[in-house]
């Protein structure tokens, strides 16, 4: 929600080296978009690296508003009651935008602003629904959802169909 703004409007970053997926986000959302994007550098003070980024704000609409309501109390970002928006296009983008393949190539999803009890729902979630077997794993303060490595070909046959083919090593292929 912008500062003084009535209405919401979607954010999304990537880095430089995602450029080819985040073009493809950016295109797709071009209806609410004006297909302008910003780069910007920034000096990691952890790693003493500069980084390079992609950014692009959509305009300000009231149909974003009911997003903003479900995924924000105040400007913290929550994990919705209802989770049926969690379908395999969703998953697709999250393991896309904030997953990552485990050295025992299981798949890792990044919940790290989220309460421990979300981090249980979701992961209960994707049990339930997609019949994943996964578990919690800690990342320094945070924790992490973790799908066994013998479920990656059931989440590669949910979302192969909807993974940008510069993203496709994410799933080992």
């Amino acid at each position: 929600m912008p500062p003084r703004g009535v209405n919401a409007r979607f954010g999304f970053t990537q880095s430089e080296s995602q450029k080819e997926y985040f073009i493809s986000v950016c295109d797709s959302l071009s209806n609410i978009c004006s297909g302008k994007y910003r780069e910007s550098s920034y000096l990691d003070k952890r790693t003493g690296k500069t980084y390079k980024s992609l950014s692009f704000w959509s305009r300000s609409l009231p149909m974003l508003n009911e997003f903003y309501r479900n995924f924000y109390i105040g400007k913290v970002k929550i994990v919705p009651q209802d989770l049926s928006l969690l379908t395999p296009l969703a998953l697709a983008h999250w393991l896309m935008q904030d997953g990552s393949r485990g050295t025992s190539k299981g798949l890792y999803l990044c919940t790290d602003s989220f309460t421990y009890a979300d981090v249980e729902r979701l992961t209960h979630y994707l049990m339930d629904r997609y019949n994943l077997k996964c578990s919690i794993h800690k990342a320094g303060g945070n924790h992490r959802i973790y799908i066994l490595a013998k479920y990656v070909d059931t989440v590669k046959n949910l979302i192969l169909p909807f993974m940008h083919k510069s993203m496709l090593y994410k799933l080992g292929v």
